[in-house]
């Protein structure tokens, strides 16, 4: 096009200049012409080829093709830390000037709505319920507020006008993995409902924790680079752990060494979660030490099923039904123990009946187990993941975790401990009221855990990590997701929100692969988090509460390509950081899409 514009120009300024009779008006106007010319055709010589980041992110028809690379950000060029920007576009679809960017996890292209399989023809209506609830989080910051204000005046009954807003307000980019593949893993989750109460006494002798009284926070990117080799002294303020850069004689006083361990920061407020242990400050309690013993923390209620209490803490919430079978008490997310998420993953040999938790394979192992039946109103102990494959072969056989039975677990995988029991009435005991953050409480050393009375039949497999939750009101909606708003079931996500920014609307193409063969392309809402949903290509998709939407979400693990799409003028940190190595191309350096304190913590502060 710029050389076709170049040769008409010269075409032009020469006709005008051999034009009879010749005058002075007539040489002036053919001089400048040429002028022109000659100096647009300097800065796009005929035939100049696009540019590499042209190429790479909109190749002939309009599709995105791989993931550009990094490109160095010396001089006047690109912005650090991103792909050569694309040339402004008039188009509608791609919202003007956009450009690929990257961050440490994922690659991003911006490609129109039009190359974006199946968005067409989703019928992107059905999530706008959703995308309405996002707004009441995320209408108060800067970037959301102009399309979040103009959704008031969206017929949410008008596909057509849904669609449009969708294609207005927003750029689109196609997510792909740092090795530039475009392929991720969709899986399922769901709200389960397990049996529960208040009070101790069996069947219900699991507890279901709240957030412990003696957790403590240190935000790892106040450590120094040595922390986890060399001695590093700290103090604590209310439940704040600050390590100090230099230890004096005179501040010895209230101060404790730091023993970190292997525990690993949470990838979205980048904090370590710790406990006072005599004068050492150490990681907190692993699943097996909390599953040994009593730990400082409220106890919110009393289940019948531990297997149904871990699948909770997968998903990240649940309701727990009441003896009277009317009462409930729902349960949202509320703290993590510290430690990296890491299931009892089935055996590969294992030829057992799949299950699928969340994307977790396990393997039932339904030829070494018993498949007696246990009635409903059994004071048995049975898990809805267990259930035909068998019960303990014998009352006098030794305790275990029946989360572990018929289980093939992985090499290496912890078997279940087996406790003592403990009496009713020390288990019954009702918890101390928990007592406000904000009132920064003295910190004690915890009770030893070798002096706390275990519990019964305790579940803990290799997974180190453990949930605690907080209860919310029960009601028609879906449970609370990491957003903070109630889930929509099969609109709403949960993602890894250091590549997909919680609360942006995903596209998901997962038609190849699926088990019954029909595509599954929509739109959803990234409302949630979870500890096994990491990396660029991920997805949980909700499907809802209850037994069905378990059994439709146990069956969802394939392969998936995702879209996220991002206002315009949001404020992209990925775009304003990268580190450039001597010699070499700048490389990108932030963590998240979009640095936000509640939403997604960067590493550099």
């Amino acid at each position: 096009m710029a050389s076709r514009a170049c040769g008409n120009s010269l075409a032009v300024a020469v006709s005008l200049a051999r034009a009879e009779p010749v005058t002075r008006a007539a040489l002036a106007l053919s001089a400048a012409l040429l002028a022109g010319a000659l100096a647009s055709c300097a800065a796009s010589p005929p035939g100049a080829p696009q540019t590499a980041a042209a190429r790479a992110v909109m190749p002939p028809g309009g599709e995105a093709a791989d993931a550009p690379s990094i490109v160095s950000a010396a001089g006047s060029g690109p912005e650090p830390g991103i792909v050569s920007p694309l040339p402004a576009s008039p188009s509608a679809s791609l919202g003007g000037t956009a450009a690929a960017f990257a961050t440490k996890n994922a690659l991003y292209s911006p490609v129109p709505f039009s190359s974006v399989p199946g968005w067409a023809s989703d019928d992107v209506a059905q999530s706008w319920d959703a995308f309405r609830r996002g707004c009441s989080v995320l209408g108060g910051k800067p970037a959301w507020a102009a399309s979040c204000a103009a959704a008031r005046g969206i017929d949410a009954n008008d596909g057509r006008a849904v669609r449009r807003f969708f294609e207005d307000n927003f750029t689109v980019y196609q997510i792909r993995n740092v090795d530039k593949s475009a392929r991720g893993v969709l899986t399922g989750y769901y709200e389960p409902v397990l049996r529960g109460n208040r009070k101790y006494g069996a069947p219900y002798v699991y507890p279901v924790y709240g957030t412990p009284r003696d957790m403590l926070f240190l935000d790892v990117r106040r450590l120094p680079p040595n922390a986890r080799s060399e001695p590093v002294m700290a103090r604590i303020e209310g439940r704040t752990v600050t390590p100090l850069a230099t230890l004096s004689t005179g501040n010895a006083k209230g101060v404790y060494a730091l023993a970190l361990g292997n525990s690993v920061p949470d990838i979205r407020d980048k904090k370590l979660r710790l406990r006072l242990e005599g004068n050492r400050i150490v990681p907190y309690y692993s699943r097996a030490q909390i599953e040994r013993g009593r730990i400082d923390a409220p106890v919110l209620a009393y289940v019948a099923d531990p297997a149904m209490l871990y699948a909770m803490q997968l998903q990240g919430a649940g309701k727990i039904v009441l003896p009277d079978g009317v009462s409930v008490i729902r349960l949202a997310y509320a703290e993590q123990n510290g430690f990296a998420f890491n299931p009892p993953v089935a055996s590969a040999s294992g030829k057992g009946r799949k299950v699928l938790v969340r994307g977790v394979e396990l393997d039932l192992d339904e030829g070494g187990a018993s498949t007696q039946s246990v009635s409903a109103d059994s004071d048995t102990p049975q898990s809805s993941l267990l259930r035909g494959v068998g019960d303990a072969s014998s009352a006098d056989a030794p305790p275990e975790s029946p989360l572990l039975r018929g289980f093939n677990l992985a090499p290496g995988a912890t078997p279940g401990v087996r406790p003592a029991r403990v009496s009713t009435s020390a288990a019954a005991s009702p918890p101390r009221p928990v007592t406000p953050v904000t009132s920064a409480p003295p910190v004690t050393p915890a009770t030893p855990l070798a002096s706390a009375p275990p519990l019964t039949a305790a579940f803990a497999a290799s997974d180190p990590s453990y949930v605690f939750f907080r209860t919310i009101p029960d009601s028609p909606a879906g449970p609370i997701g990491a957003l903070g708003v109630p889930l929509s079931p099969e609109r709403s996500a949960a993602v890894d929100p250091r590549t997909t920014p919680l609360g942006a609307p995903v596209f998901i193409n997962a038609s190849d692969g699926a088990a019954n063969g029909s595509p599954f392309t929509r739109l959803l809402m990234a409302q949630d988090a979870g500890g096994a949903i990491r990396g660029a290509v991920r997805a949980d998709y909700f499907f809802g509460t209850g037994e069905q939407a378990q059994q439709r979400a146990s069956r969802v693990k394939q392969p998936t390509q995702m879209w996220v799409l991002l206002p315009k003028g949001l404020r992209i940190s990925a775009k304003e950081s990268g580190v450039r190595v001597r010699g070499g191309p700048s490389m990108p350096s932030a963590d998240c899409v979009v640095s936000d304190p509640e939403l997604c913590v960067d590493d550099a502060q």
